[in-house]
């Protein structure tokens, strides 16, 4: 969005809210503007915490679309296109609008695959579904190119856009040696859904841990992990809400390690060389794996592993040649949408 503003191309910002004011409470740090249009927030002002609130959230997102069809036709113009990014829900109901508007779509970090549609799910059912819509696909590396093989319109971004926000936040990388500390960051729904594992988990992060712990929340997060954090030692961990980006971003440079299942954050770590543990079954993405990252597999004794060893994981923060923002860009204003 900056990029297209400082090029003077007109675009909307159109937000779902499945965590109902989380988004908007981030966008004034961001720099970005008052959305143009809110489809639906949460259930009814709550964010989304189970199957059923999903269903009222599509349904009011139905209503919004088929109210705003003519409306939204006749200001959009017939080059317009709608730009998705990523694996979540949103990303399919952006796509989907798109068809019902007749526009076409465009899905940044594209063709990422773990190769099994139960893990991480629904995210990756989200990523198949939107590959098979979109319009134009960009996609962050060879890897990922290679399972659109076959599809038009596939465009090289050489990275995902999450890189671009912290290289423009440009934090000085390196743990903080008079007082350092790790960084929990885990909100993924098949992990939050399991009480027993998550409770298993945050006792070996606790027990493993040489270091005090900052413990990032979302809206889902609290409410989910509500009685599992009740009773945690407030001298080992530091229960804080989900920040703006640039202030997560100096967060995770300050780091001595990272235990996450956020995809986005494994590319931040990656990018900066921060050992990070993935506490997934697997992932999407390849970056900073047999490096600074290792997959835990949701084996506890893996993350042990990771926490009595993790020094040994740090690498010198990597250095891009290509924005991948810019190239997104480039692209979008090349096939002519926005004039």
């Amino acid at each position: 969005m900056h990029r297209l503003t400082r090029r003077g191309v007109p675009f909307q910002q159109w937000v779902t809210l499945q965590q109902a004011g989380t988004v908007l409470d981030a966008l004034p740090a961001l720099g970005i503007p008052e959305p143009d249009q809110i489809l639906a927030v949460g259930r009814s002002g709550r964010p989304l915490a189970g199957s059923v609130d999903v269903v009222v959230w599509l349904a009011q997102i139905a209503r919004w679309a088929v109210r705003n069809r003519r409306s939204l036709r006749r200001s959009l113009g017939k080059h317009s296109v709608v730009v998705v990014h990523g694996d979540t829900m949103t990303s399919v109901v952006g796509a989907v609008l798109a068809k019902f508007f007749r526009l076409d779509s465009a899905h940044v970090e594209a063709g990422l695959r773990s190769g099994d549609w139960r893990n991480p799910f629904p995210e990756e059912l989200d990523r198949r579904i939107v590959g098979r819509l979109a319009t134009v696909h960009y996609a962050p590396n060879d890897l990922a190119a290679g399972h659109l093989r076959g599809r038009r319109n596939v465009v090289m971004t050489q990275g995902n856009t999450v890189v671009d926000a912290v290289l423009d936040g440009a934090h000085e990388v390196g743990a903080a040696s008079d007082d350092p500390y790790g960084v929990l960051l885990l909100h993924r729904f098949e992990f939050l859904g399991n009480e027993t594992f998550v409770r298993e988990t945050l006792a070996r992060v606790l027990d493993g841990s040489p270091h005090r712990l900052v413990m990032v929340v979302d809206d889902l997060a609290r409410h989910a992990l509500r009685d599992a954090v009740t009773g945690l030692p407030p001298d080992k961990v530091t229960i804080v809400d989900k920040m703006p980006h640039s202030e997560f971003s100096a967060l995770l440079a300050g780091a001595a390690f990272v235990v996450t299942d956020s995809g986005g954050v494994q590319e931040e770590t990656a990018l900066l060389g921060i050992p990070a543990l993935i506490h997934r079954r697997a992932t999407e993405r390849n970056d900073g794996l047999g490096a600074n990252v290792l997959l835990s597999e949701w084996k506890l004794d893996t993350m042990d592993r990771f926490l009595r060893d993790f020094e040994s994981y740090r690498r010198e923060p990597l250095t891009l040649v290509v924005s991948p923002s810019d190239a997104v860009v480039d692209d979008l204003v090349s096939r002519g949408y926005g004039n």
